[in-house]
């Protein structure tokens, strides 16, 4: 492959990794052009969404164009057309179905779940994103990973691609202490914190030291959830000094944001393969490409199921010179969009208060869920799980949060005790940190 050197840093394509930030615009406003006109012709969502918003693609000249006439689109909207039609791709589909494979689903953590599939090239195209990213990562031929992912999902077939094509040594097996003792793997993906945590604490269970168990994993992928700074840090030390890459977002968008051998927090997507923008998710108000909001993202090259301006209700940080080795957007995902909650004036997601919570040994795992009480409330109310063998006084230890939570936050926090049980959770490896009530109030 094209593993290229310059400047002591380490390149999967220099070519398109470095590409100068004038080059890479012209690239996007081409192949985006390209795209609009192609999904006109052959996709009957398009069709449909274009027509009713008064759009043709001949009408596209301008960035601002974009911007201005090209509808945005949610899986709601996704959703009600499949409902309509029964049609499993929602109209997407651009090419006959003996073309699509790999076919996947959606989690269903937002709602009714929707459905994608690659062609051939697509599902090329999703793996040279994703071994660029984990390239930039450290991952290198010979390293071994303990590879197992559910099969549903849509980085399965694209995980695969990119470990073949970076030579890699794939172990399929659970993650467990005996498959790390017997294989010693370099690398372990372990989705989420509460996963990460997870095996170090059945490694102590089983009366070994969590640092003997996992010396030989240099690297751990994690991935679904925001990961705050202090969880980081509480991984790496568990974990015995690991180095952790954290990934997000989601399958249908091409900008998934990997982190690599940049110092800040964050990742990269590569703005040849994806296009994203940020839109305010309360007033549906464009942002820009930098700042915080909603990702909306337009894949540039798919030709599939392409996805034009795609609301992901995914809420993302993007900044801009960054980085002096790659001129491609770098940002992270802080969490759900629709999982926010408004008091006095300001929005609050679930990883505001992780980040702070985490601070405090008691509730360093963050076991807790924020409630929206309203559309606006007077204050957060937040539902909090602690250690019990940590804690001596769990009424001191409850003030003590919420003046913390107050201070940094600016307004009234409320905290109520609950049992684990009593937090949400969607699969074994997460919890539901959002719940809405406002719907029931």
């Amino acid at each position: 492959m094209l593993h290229t050197k310059d400047h002591g840093h380490d390149y999967w394509d220099k070519k398109a990794q470095t590409r100068p930030i004038k080059e890479l615009k012209e690239l996007q406003w081409d192949l985006i052009r390209q795209q609009v006109a192609y999904v006109y012709e052959r996709s009957p969502f398009y069709r449909r969404l274009y027509d009713k918003h008064d759009f043709k693609p001949a009408q596209l000249k301008t960035w601002d164009d974009f911007y201005k006439r090209v509808p945005i689109f949610r899986k709601d909207d996704l959703r009600d057309y499949q409902k309509e039609t029964g049609d499993p791709f929602s109209g997407l589909a651009c090419v006959p179905r003996s073309q699509l494979f790999a076919t996947w689903t959606s989690s269903g953590t937002t709602g009714w779940p929707t459905f994608g599939a690659y062609t051939r090239e697509d599902l090329g195209v999703a793996i040279e994103s994703l071994t660029r990213s984990f390239w930039d990562a450290g991952y290198r031929p010979g390293m071994k990973v303990l590879a197992r992912h559910g099969n549903w999902h849509w980085l399965t077939p694209v995980l695969w691609g990119a470990l073949r094509r970076l030579r890699m040594r794939p172990i399929v097996l659970g993650i467990s202490v005996e498959a790390i003792q017997r294989f010693r793997p370099d690398v372990i993906p372990i989705t989420t914190e509460l996963a990460a945590a997870l095996l170090p604490a059945a490694i102590r269970s089983a009366g070994l030291e969590p640092a003997e168990v996992l010396g030989s994993v240099k690297y751990i992928n994690t991935m679904g959830e925001a990961l705050t700074d202090t969880a980081r840090e509480n991984i790496a030390r568990d974990w015995g000094g690991v180095k952790i890459r954290d990934g997000a977002g989601c399958g249908e968008s091409y900008c998934w944001m990997f982190e690599g051998s940049c110092d800040h927090g964050g990742a990269h997507y590569w703005a040849d393969i994806g296009y994203a923008e940020l839109t305010d998710p309360d007033s549906g108000e464009r942002v820009g490409e930098v700042g915080r909001g909603e990702l909306v993202a337009t894949n540039l090259r798919v030709k599939g199921l392409p996805y034009i301006r795609f609301a992901t209700e995914d809420f993302a940080e993007i900044v801009a010179d960054h980085c002096e080795h790659f001129n491609h957007p770098y940002g992270r995902i802080l969490g759900r969009s629709i999982w926010t909650v408004h008091v006095d004036g300001k929005r609050f997601l679930p990883y505001d208060i992780e980040r702070i919570l985490q601070r405090h040994p008691e509730t360093r795992k963050a076991q807790f869920f924020m409630s929206k009480e309203a559309p606006t409330q007077p204050e957060l109310t937040i539902s909090v799980c602690y250690d019990q063998e940590a804690t001596r006084d769990p009424v001191e230890l409850k003030r003590r949060l919420e003046t913390a939570l107050q201070k940094e936050l600016g307004v009234a926090v409320r905290i109520t005790w609950v049992e684990l049980e009593a937090i949400p959770r969607p699969a074994p490896h997460k919890l539901l940190k959002f719940v809405d009530r406002s719907k029931h109030s």
